[in-house]
């Protein structure tokens, strides 16, 4: 199993797309951490510390910009996607509701919600939270699952000090890929940060496609593929695939 990562805006790298997509699986960036809506367009609306790392563009939008942002890309993924294929999309209390919206809206079925629990407290006014929130749409009626013995709370630990100041874990990712997945299907990831959905997708037995507008983290990600490649070719017996390369780099 392979992947490729391209280099360049999710709405229009996805624009230039033709292949059938079996599964969305993507983080999209929340814009939530701003306390008041007229400061997201001012500052980084994260303040959380970053390792050292400057924030990821498009987490400072307003809910008007967000809701557009996620509308096109909604659209893309109701295109791309094979006649009952799936998409995960991970999302916050805060910005749930107007992220099952833009993805309705592009006529996308509402199939569920999924809970991570991260079994660890995070930031917190009060109440310190402790999940995030994965949202299941599907093309039409959803395919059948590949498993039918996981719950809609998945707990997992997060990552810390990971390689993008939103990392999911791996093992998570893996664990909805095989409910949603198949053997040799390919995963759309359109914000791809550095490479987790694709590293997921190798060891699942899946082709990956990621998408990430940062070069730095693009190549970390083909950094982290490449070896989970390696990895996948001892644990399913692959005899490899394509090279994992980088695509439309800025110059």
């Amino acid at each position: 199993m392979s992947a490729r990562v391209i280099v360049g805006d999710a709405i229009e790298s996805m624009r230039a797309l033709d292949e059938p997509v079996d599964v969305v699986l993507t983080d999209v960036p929340f814009s939530s951490g701003s306390r008041r809506e007229a400061s997201k367009g001012l500052r980084k609306s994260m303040t959380r510390e970053t390792a050292g790392a400057e924030w990821f563009g498009s987490d400072s939008l307003t809910v008007v910009g967000f809701a557009h942002l996620m509308r096109l890309a909604a659209l893309e993924w109701q295109r791309l996607l094979v006649p009952g294929g799936h998409a995960l999309v991970f999302i916050d209390w805060r910005m749930g509701a107007h992220l099952s919206a833009a993805i309705e809206s592009a006529d996308m079925r509402c199939a569920g919600e999924l809970v991570w629990d991260k079994d660890a407290f995070g930031m917190g006014a009060c109440f310190r939270n402790q999940h995030e929130r994965i949202l299941h749409f599907t093309k039409g009626v959803g395919r059948d699952p590949m498993r039918r013995d996981v719950g809609n709370v998945l707990r997992c630990p997060p990552v810390r000090a990971g390689s993008h100041p939103t990392e999911k874990p791996v093992a998570l990712l893996r664990r909805l890929l095989s409910v949603v997945g198949r053997r040799g299907g390919l995963v759309l990831d359109s914000f791809a940060g550095t490479g987790a959905t694709g590293v997921a997708a190798i060891l699942e037995g899946m082709e990956a496609l990621l998408i990430e507008r940062e070069a730095p983290y693009a190549a970390t990600a083909i950094e982290r593929c490449t070896a989970a490649e390696a990895q996948g070719v001892i644990a399913f017996g692959s005899t490899g695939g394509e090279p994992l390369t980088l695509t439309g780099v800025a110059t």
